[in-house]
């Protein structure tokens, strides 16, 4: 601004060469502060409503424009560059008041599955309704504002990113208009949504106006479960199918009694009948109870936090636990998945292998100093016992039938 005074004075006293050295400072200075500075202050700025205003490349280069103009008809005083000079700033204010305008009372929603496994292709439902009484809304894209893990190495914050979910080109006023799309999500985890964000670069695409719409919910991936035969040869794993402590119809005995009327006399148990002299008949167990525990042991020692292939590996084995709650409970078995943040408990319907499920999505390793497997607290009960860990030392009171270490599954 001062050059362009400076020329302005200049060519009143008839110093042209000043004018003229002038005038190209002045030009050269406003494009390196459009290219350079204004993008950098625009970033830092902290918006504190729920719209904000970002200048694409095709804003930037108008602006410039208008600053060229600006100089020249200064430094000039010629009135059609004042004329082309006052379209130029009214285009610019239409830009952003249109823009403005167009974003008002729209309401943005999605609807996803309750059960979302990793790789899968799963359906994106979006609508954006249009709550205005008379003006329609154009060229709108909607993302959906996700909470990841920081992309920094070692990092355990989270950082707000974006997902297109859709462009609409027009929705009439007071009508909603609809998007179906698929997405697939690479790893497992639990993504907090804090909102939508509604941007459009309508009328003239010199301004982009985004508006946060805040809205709250979770986005569960699951481990995708696989085959077991995919994770090389494994213990046989049918062999933890007891007998329950209950009586029932089963094979093996239960207890001997003293016969009563309403018992079968197949039941009878002559040998002990002539031990004791008196009518015994045998109980058997019921043989129908099927009980497995899975415990999953997310610590690890130092070195092996170091190891660039222990991520690889510790996704396999949570891939693996998915695989076996997955395994047993459709055998019809009773399962229970036991981690250091949570015990499922034992259970055989659907839910609870979702909870399961829900269980390993948001598993993460832990550091820890001792070098041993854990060994649980609480007094087990006969059944199958799998015990998947990256330690190698296993205490010798440990209840596990089977253990599964990390390495083994790659």
């Amino acid at each position: 601004m001062g050059a362009g005074l400076i020329a302005a004075v200049a060519s009143q006293i008839n110093e042209y060469e000043v004018a003229a050295f002038s005038s190209k400072a002045a030009l050269g200075l406003a494009i390196l502060i459009i290219l350079y500075v204004v993008p950098q202050l625009a970033r830092s700025v902290q918006w504190r409503s729920e719209y904000a205003v970002q200048l694409p490349n095709a804003g930037l280069i108008f602006c410039a424009v208008i600053v060229m103009v600006t100089i020249i008809s200064l430094s000039s005083g010629n009135n059609l560059l004042y004329l082309v000079l006052a379209v130029l700033l009214a285009t610019m204010i239409v830009s952003v008041i249109a823009a403005r305008l167009n974003l008002k009372r729209l309401t943005p929603s999605v609807h996803y599955p309750d059960h979302i496994f990793a790789g899968e292709a799963i359906p994106f439902e979006v609508t954006l309704a249009n709550e205005k009484r008379f003006l329609p809304a154009f060229s709108l894209s909607v993302d959906l504002v996700e909470e990841r893990p920081a992309s920094k190495a070692g990092a355990k914050t989270t950082e707000q990113k974006a997902f297109a979910l859709g462009y609409f080109p027009l929705v009439p006023a007071q009508a909603h208009a609809r998007m179906r799309i698929e997405r697939s999500f690479s790893e497992r985890g639990i993504f907090p949504v804090t909102g939508f964000v509604v941007s459009t670069g309508f009328p003239f695409g010199f301004v982009e106006q985004r508006r946060l719409v805040e809205w709250r919910g979770e986005i569960v991936v699951y481990p995708k479960p696989k085959p077991l035969g995919d994770f090389g040869q494994l213990p046989q794993f049918l062999q933890g199918r007891v007998e329950s402590r209950a009586k029932g119809s089963g094979s093996d005995l239960y207890a001997i009694r003293q016969y009563q009327s309403s018992d079968h006399h197949h039941h009878i148990d002559w040998k002990a009948t002539a031990k004791t002299s008196r009518l015994m008949v045998r109980e058997f167990t019921r043989d129908d109870d099927w009980r497995v525990r899975i415990t999953f042991d997310s610590r690890i020692d130092e070195q092996a936090a170091a190891d660039p292939e222990f991520n690889r590996q510790f996704e396999r084995a949570i891939t693996f636990a998915a695989s076996l709650t997955t395994y047993f409970t459709e055998l019809g078995a009773e399962v229970r998945l036991t981690t250091a943040e949570e015990d499922s408990g034992f259970g055989i319907s659907q839910a609870h292998h979702f909870a399961m499920l829900r269980s390993l999505a948001q598993l993460s390793p832990t550091v820890s100093t001792d070098g041993e497997a854990p060994v649980h607290d609480d007094e087990w009960e006969q059944g199958l016992e799998i015990l998947i860990t990256s330690h190698r030392k296993l205490p010798s009171n440990s209840p596990a039938t089977h253990v599964i270490r990390f390495e083994d599954l790659s």
